[in-house]
């Protein structure tokens, strides 16, 4: 973890943790919203705390606040809690359930808890609600126990960490750069706390760019009422869904490689920091690569 996070040196700054749910705990309840990163990865319907998004649950304006920052979908739906499995029927209506793990049932939020949980409660006073257990997830148990301690709410808010144009990261590398392309406050992967630097648009000239390997990159010749044009973009293989590149863009990744530097690729160009801008904006939306240069890990 520690070289992986270190090839990203020059954006990001990387502090070793004493106890990483303590301090997660201690962010959260201070308003940040974190990626939180530990273990093995996820791979199912819902992010249950090894791969997840942390934020206050009781904020209502914390729904429109991570929606803003990073997921950018459809404000009607609601966030999902997570709570410590002993505390779990004090704020929910299980019924009857011992535990509900796996974040895939909705039940009623109790009713004096329901204004409370602002940002994790539907406006029909439901929530989607994932108990935690001390014996399966420890180190989530102990986030939201820690949360509970300083706040006196053993729940948390818990998202997929993920954006809007991604599944759900995996790598460090997908968690750095999930951290680098949202608005998201800090980064905890394993004991390490990441936060971001104030890095120029010139500073990302240092990252190497690709294409990733469900990505064309296409030069269309078509017809429009003033005559015929050319149309450049980068077309998904799994959707051929298409996003419209500049020409001077287009040139840069025509010529990428895997050790060539954007700076290198811009030598000669003008503009160059509109097309840095363009390329990050593509990099947000994950049909562009940019990774530290050889000797450092492979951005996702």
């Amino acid at each position: 973890m520690r070289e992986a996070l270190a090839a990203w040196r020059d954006f990001v700054t990387v502090e070793e943790l004493a106890d990483a749910p303590r301090t997660a705990a201690e962010l959260i309840a201070a308003g940040s919203v974190i990626g939180w990163a530990q273990s093995r990865s996820e791979f199912g319907p819902r992010a249950l705390g090894n791969r997840s998004i942390v934020a206050d649950p009781r904020p209502a304006q914390n729904k429109d606040i991570i929606n803003s920052m990073v997921k950018k979908r459809e404000e009607f739906r609601p966030f999902a809690p997570s709570v410590i499995e002993e505390a779990a029927h004090e704020y929910f209506d299980l019924g009857g359930d011992e535990s509900m793990p796996f974040m895939v049932f909705t039940v009623p939020v109790r009713e004096d808890k329901q204004r409370l949980l602002g940002a994790v409660t539907y406006v029909n006073g439901t929530a989607r609600v994932q108990t935690v257990s001390k014996h399966t997830n420890e180190r989530f148990w102990r986030l939201i126990r820690a949360f509970g301690d300083i706040t006196g709410v053993p729940v948390v808010l818990n998202t997929s960490f993920n954006n809007n144009a991604e599944p759900i990261v995996d790598s460090v590398d997908d968690c750095v750069t999930c951290f680098l392309t949202t608005q998201l406050d800090c980064l905890v992967v394993g004991d390490y706390l990441v936060r971001k630097k104030q890095v120029p648009l010139s500073g990302y000239a240092e990252l190497v760019p690709a294409l990733p390997p469900f990505v064309k990159l296409l030069s269309l010749r078509g017809r429009t009422p003033s005559g015929y044009e050319v149309q450049r973009a980068l077309v998904t293989t799994y959707s051929e869904a298409t996003y419209p590149v500049s020409a001077e863009a287009f040139e840069v990744l025509s010529r990428a490689d895997e050790h060539r530097r954007l700076g290198e690729l811009l030598e000669a160009a003008a503009g160059r920091e509109a097309i840095i801008a363009e390329l990050l904006e593509l990099w947000s939306q994950r049909v562009v690569r940019l990774s530290p240069a050889a000797g450092g890990a492979i951005g996702a």
